[in-house]
């Protein structure tokens, strides 16, 4: 597994972003919520005990397919990049402390 996966910037639509999006040592990728799956917006990412939430309207399952899919496709690799399915782009971008 990947130790890194990357979210190019051609991939993100927030403003003032101006680079690539780089997530490390990564424990799981979800779609949704915690309490609740069902949302097509989120995908989360955790990281030990902090978590990114990443915004990504109505493409969150798909992306978290893809970044899934990144993490796998190279073993022993040190950095993957996303390569997604859809052409929706990351609208939001928030790390966040886990409780």
């Amino acid at each position: 597994m990947a130790n890194y996966i990357r979210i190019k910037k051609e991939n993100i639509n927030i403003a003032g972003a101006d680079s690539d999006i780089l997530i490390g040592n990564i424990t799981a990728v979800y779609a949704g919520t915690q309490t609740t799956l069902s949302s097509s917006d989120l995908v989360y990412v955790n990281v030990g005990m902090d978590q990114y939430k990443l915004q990504i309207l109505g493409a969150a399952a798909d992306w978290a397919k893809d970044i899934q899919r990144a993490l796998t496709a190279n073993p022993g690799g040190m950095v993957a990049s996303v390569t997604p399915t859809s052409t929706v782009k990351v609208t939001d971008y928030n790390p966040q402390k886990q409780l």
